[in-house]
Parts: C-alpha cells; structure tokens; sequence
C-alpha cells in the first residue's frame, strides 16, 4: 500500500487561519513537542517516526490517551496532536488542522462499541458508562441516540468491560480495550473476515448486544465518520519538516502494514490477520468524504455551526 497526496492541492482552499502568516510563533522558543496516541489504529501514522532537529534541540514525543493530549494541547503544553473530532469543533476558532491527515472509517470502525444488555430502542432511561478516553466517542453516542429519540444518563467511568457492565445498562469503550472486548465477546462464526468483529453479530452471552458506532453512523448518514485530525493552536503553525516527517512516517506505514500489524497484535494478544484487516479499514487521509463527514457530525453536535468554521493549514 503506498501513499498519495490527493489533499495537497485542497489545502489552501479549506480557509487559511489567521495564524498561517505568523507561522510557528510561540512555540519557536523551544523544540516542537508533539502529542502520540498510543492506539493501535494510530500506529500506521507513527511507523518508524523518530525525533528531528527542531528550534536548536530535538522534537519531542508525548504519549498519552487522546483526552489528556487534548488537554495538553489546549493549555499550549504541547504544538501538534492527533485531536478528536468534537475537540477540533469546539475549539475551531483556535485550532487549525493539517489539511491531509484524519484517522476515519467508512461504516464500522471496530474499535468503537457499545456493549449493551438492553436492546438499541430500550436504552431510553438506561445508564450508559462511557469511556474518560474520548470526547468524541461519547458526542457520536449522544449524536445516535438522538437521533432516535433516545435519553439515556451518560457516565464517564474506568474499568474494564466486566467491570462496567455490573453498574450499568451499558458500556461504550474504544481503542484497542474496545477491539478486544469485541473480539472476546462475539462469536467467531458471525465475524467478519479475518475475524473481525461486526455490529449485531452473535455475541457468546445472549444478553449482551454490541453495536458498531462507525456502522451505526453510516446507517445514519451514508458518510465516514472522521474519529480525529492533526491539529495545533492556531500561533504555532506545524514547521515543513514536522509535516514531511509525518508524511513519511504514514508513507512508510501504510506501505509496511503487515509488520505493524504484527508488531501491534503481539501487544494485543490477537492474531497477525486479525489487527491487519482492522487497519486496513481506516481512512488516513481527510478526503472530501471526510470532510463531509466531519461537517454532518459538526453539525448535528453543535448548534449554528458553519463549515467555514473549521480551519486547516495551507500547504
């Protein structure tokens, strides 16, 4: 699988921030420092990605959970992160994206599901745990059950999959806990090829339902759903070389999935042919349907939005 850069004509035209003329301004003072989710589905992005010589030192890697890099982003702590998708819209008049990068699925993503007792319809009044790890997650789960008339009390909780389920009626999880409680819990008969999970499938506890949200969203919209994008405060522009980097990285990836797929599946504890097919299911560039995508969910999470709104970085 080799790369293509079929953003790279799109990037001006997605409205320049006011930020691009300055450039990297107030990060300029100290090596770039950039945000490093520790997903599985990241992991094609990161291949090989090693620090380069940046403002007089070396550029410096975070690693955390997507909410607390999102944090760190926000406070100025760190210049570029992968950034959920609710976070980028919320802060849109502060944050502009890299126009060609996005971690997106078009129908079911695998790692973002909701374990449920209760079927679909019946989790008006339930009590849902849902993950710390990701805003957006819970947003698309509060943007599905709208959209079918569902109330249902959402409580951020930690704990394993078991764990959550014996307080609740429910339990959205995602990232790789989500891909192994989906592996662990369906049946492998009614999975999808190579073993993947699929929403609705038979699970080995006929009580328990799993629902896909990214096939859910799908259903809904007939659009990726775009999970997350690469962004920055809109003062400290991304340097060329960091972009470049990045770019090589996702090059060299994409271009290797089967060893990062096995490099992943040993911290998985999951079989080679299973974690490669799952990443073969991401979308890691921002397409027009992307976009699209990310303009549906802006809008049905966030009142008075306007496309416009949402900024990405010249190239």
């Amino acid at each position: 699988m080799s790369e293509q850069d079929p953003a790279a004509s799109r990037g001006a035209s997605r409205g320049a921030s006011r930020g691009a003329s300055r450039g990297a301004s107030s990060g300029a003072a100290r090596p770039e420092r950039v945000g490093i989710v520790a997903y599985t589905n990241v992991a094609p992005l990161n291949w090989g990605l090693e620090p380069w010589p940046s403002n007089g030192g070396m550029a410096e890697f975070v690693r955390d959970v997507p909410t607390v890099l999102n944090a760190a982003l926000d406070k100025g702590e760190i210049d570029l992160t992968l950034v959920s998708s609710i976070e980028f819209i919320r802060n849109r008049h502060r944050y502009n994206a890299l126009a060609d990068f996005s971690i997106a699925t078009l129908g079911p993503v695998y790692s973002v599901m909701l374990f449920h007792r209760p079927g679909w319809i019946d989790l008006r009044g339930a009590r849902i745990a849902v993950t710390t790890e990701s805003a957006t997650s819970v947003e698309l789960l509060r943007v599905l059950l709208a959209a079918d008339g569902i109330e249902a009390e959402l409580v951020p909780t930690r704990g394993s999959l078991d764990e959550l389920l014996a307080g609740a009626d429910a339990a959205l999880l995602i990232g790789d806990a989500a891909l192994r409680g989906a592996v662990t819990h369906l049946e492998p008969r009614r999975s999808g090829p190579g073993g993947r999970p699929v929403s609705g499938a038979s699970v080995k506890d006929s009580t328990l339902h799993v629902t896909d949200l990214g096939e859910a969203w799908y259903r809904l919209t007939r659009l990726p759903f775009t999970f997350a994008v690469w962004a920055s405060l809109d003062d400290r522009r991304p340097s060329l070389q960091l972009v470049e980097r990045f770019r090589d990285a996702r090059r060299a990836g994409l271009g290797r999935l089967e060893e990062v797929a096995a490099a992943e599946s040993r911290k998985l504890s999951l079989p080679p042919e299973v974690v490669q097919r799952y990443l073969e299911n991401f979308r890691y560039y921002l397409e027009p349907p992307d976009l699209d995508g990310l303009y549906a969910f802006a809008k049905r999470s966030t009142p008075g939005f306007e496309e416009h709104e949402l900024r990405f970085w010249p190239d």
